[in-house]
């Protein structure tokens, strides 16, 4: 009897498909819901049919909180900060000159997890707009000092990206571009639909919904990065099928 190492087999291209998968279906099912909610698919005249609308409805709208996709997104989040957090293990083990910086981007994924779930930065919203009296694509004003935290992202981890390979490079900048358009600049046009034509009417709740999901597909396309980067790089401890 030999004695084998544990291994974890994981498709990264495969891991990503079904990703998007699941991005589609939940938006799927939160327009649907919404359709059903503003223009209606049929009158409701049992239990059953009303029972059904309302299980569409705020469970799977992915413009609300504390429901189905705030949890999926949430996770999304949380596993590229252990898969951050796995690499920064690594880096530390051999004295990597950027360790500190895979630690960072594990800290900083696990913050913005528990934001998902705690809605910690619509919080900002009010004081944002008695400060500016944002309207328009600034509606949702917490965008304002989004916007500068992310430039100080960019600028504290713009050698982090330099050194890396040509192939992550693109990986990560495609990444982390289409997250900040879902998360800014999705909030934007959001915002101003919310202004011309309010938040409760179909026409918004595509909007916002097709917003949500560029943010997850973002999500989704950092995680098959980070899935890449292990295979690629990680000594054996984690095998990986061929993509």
């Amino acid at each position: 009897m030999t004695n084998q190492t544990p291994t974890i087999k994981i498709n990264p291209g495969r891991a990503l498909i079904f990703l998007l998968l699941l991005v589609v279906l939940l938006v799927g099912m939160s327009i649907w819901g919404q359709y059903l909610r503003f223009i209606g698919g049929w009158d409701i005249h049992s239990y059953w049919q009303e029972f059904v609308l309302d299980l569409l409805n705020m469970p799977f709208y992915m413009d609300a909180e504390s429901n189905i996709p705030t949890f999926i997104n949430s996770l999304l989040l949380f596993i590229p900060s252990l898969l951050f957090a796995g690499i920064a293990v690594w880096k530390f083990s051999i004295h990597d000159k950027f360790r500190f910086h895979w630690a960072l981007l594990s800290f900083l994924y696990f913050m913005l997890s528990i934001d998902e779930v705690a809605s910690l930065h619509e919080r900002l919203i009010k004081p944002m707009r008695a400060i500016y009296g944002a309207e328009g694509i600034f509606y949702f004003a917490w965008i304002i000092p989004g916007m500068i935290a992310v430039g100080i992202f960019l600028i504290a981890f713009l050698t982090f990206f330099l050194h890396l390979e040509k192939k992550f490079k693109m990986l990560f900048f495609l990444s982390l571009a289409i997250y900040l358009i879902g998360v800014i600049g999705g909030e934007m046009v959001s915002g101003y639909f919310a202004t011309s034509i309010g938040q409760k009417n179909f026409t918004y709740a595509v909007v916002a919904s097709c917003e949500e999901s560029v943010e997850m597909i973002g999500c989704s396309l950092v995680i098959y990065s980070l899935l890449e980067y292990i295979r690629q790089f990680l000594p054996e401890g984690l095998l990986f099928k061929p993509s």
